[in-house]
């Protein structure tokens, strides 16, 4: 550039910088912080690890700041609060949930404390009753490592349950993202060492927020677990546990991991899931019983991948940002779409398997 006044025209961001073009086209001031804002909030599309969601909305809240060309401090602050915001919210989504799934195994386990201490109490009694009764030494024995069992099967059933627990959805009752990683690590390890097929799917309900905000976190709840039933009874038609894991991830997204033969029936199973939300209608009650409204309709979109589309290293990571970035683009052509990802050369390409706007 060769300005008149240089001291006004120079880009002290960084001279010679790409960006500094296309900032002095929209009119973006020559300060620092401006321009670095600005400049992250476009490289944020390059990182991984944020959701195709989050890309979406800082992409939007760069659009909106640079239609707007409003560049006061005062709308500085406003745009770097959004921007921290969305980079949070996924971090602090899975904190509220980790601290729910605490509470809940706090819970649990401190009705399981009580009812050892009863249990052991019982233990004390029955012992000291024995040795006192006269009885011959071994039918004493006897009596003892009875009382014993029942401690032991008591503890048994505990720890399955706490297992069950750390494993399992409240709401839903599938399972959760603690056992979805274990289950894709078993995955991975079956691929790895007896070439099973893996691929994972990844589905989230469309517009779960507005239907919130229209019909109450209650009517909502009851959608996820009516979503989560027709996910269930879809995939299992056809497999058994072990060829299937249905996981809430947690909100509006689901994920169903597929072993084996299993995941050849992926367009099939995801497919059958669009289309029996898509025609369910849900009635919604109010908290008395009462029918206030019919024929509610919802969509799912869906988005999958395969593991044989992947080098092993870091397998894990590159299938779910594969499924992620599908699901993405059947959200971004319009909702209720299966799209599929899978590589083409060097680069890959989402294909639409099926799915449109509801009739």
């Amino acid at each position: 550039m060769h300005p008149e006044n240089p001291t006004d025209k120079i880009c002290r961001f960084e001279i010679g910088h790409k960006y500094c073009d296309l900032f002095e086209r929209l009119g973006v001031p020559h300060d620092d912080r401006w321009r670095s804002l600005l400049s992250c909030l476009r490289s944020t599309q390059k990182y991984s690890y944020y959701s195709q969601e989050q890309k979406k909305e800082v992409a939007d809240l760069l659009i909106k700041t640079l239609e707007l060309a409003d560049f006061s401090e005062e709308r500085y602050s406003s745009v770097l609060r959004e921007y921290q915001a969305i980079l949070a919210s996924s971090y602090a989504k899975r904190l509220e949930e980790a601290l729910q799934e605490s509470a809940d195994l706090a819970d649990d386990f401190r009705r399981s404390v009580y009812k050892h201490k009863g249990a052991m109490e019982g233990l004390e009694e029955k012992s000291v009753a024995a040795v006192r009764s006269g009885a011959d030494p071994e039918e004493i024995v006897l009596q003892l490592k009875s009382t014993f069992q029942e401690v032991i099967s008591v503890m048994r059933e505990d720890a399955e349950r706490l297992d069950h627990i750390c494993k399992t959805d409240g709401l839903t009752g599938l399972f959760n993202r603690r056992a979805f990683d274990e289950s894709l690590n078993d995955g991975i390890e079956a691929w790895r060492t007896e070439s099973k097929g893996l691929c994972l799917l990844l589905l989230d309900i469309d517009n779960l927020k507005e239907f919130n905000d229209r019909f109450g976190h209650r009517i909502g709840d009851q959608a996820l677990q009516t979503f989560s039933q027709i996910m269930q009874e879809v995939a299992h038609r056809r497999h058994d546990d072990e060829d299937i894991c249905c996981c809430r991830f947690g909100g509006d997204e689901f994920a169903i991991l597929l072993f084996g033969d299993a995941s050849r029936d992926v367009v099939e199973i995801a497919q059958s899931i669009r289309t029996r939300l898509e025609t369910y209608d849900f009635v919604i009650r109010d908290n008395q019983g009462r029918i206030i409204r019919r024929n509610v309709q919802m969509t799912v979109s869906c988005g999958f991948s395969y593991a044989h589309d992947f080098p092993l290293e870091n397998i894990g990571a590159l299938m779910l940002d594969a499924a992620d970035s599908a699901l993405y683009e059947a959200k971004d052509l319009g909702r209720n779409r299966v799209v599929e990802y899978s590589k083409k050369d060097d680069g890959c390409e989402f294909t639409v398997i099926c799915g449109g706007e509801v009739a």
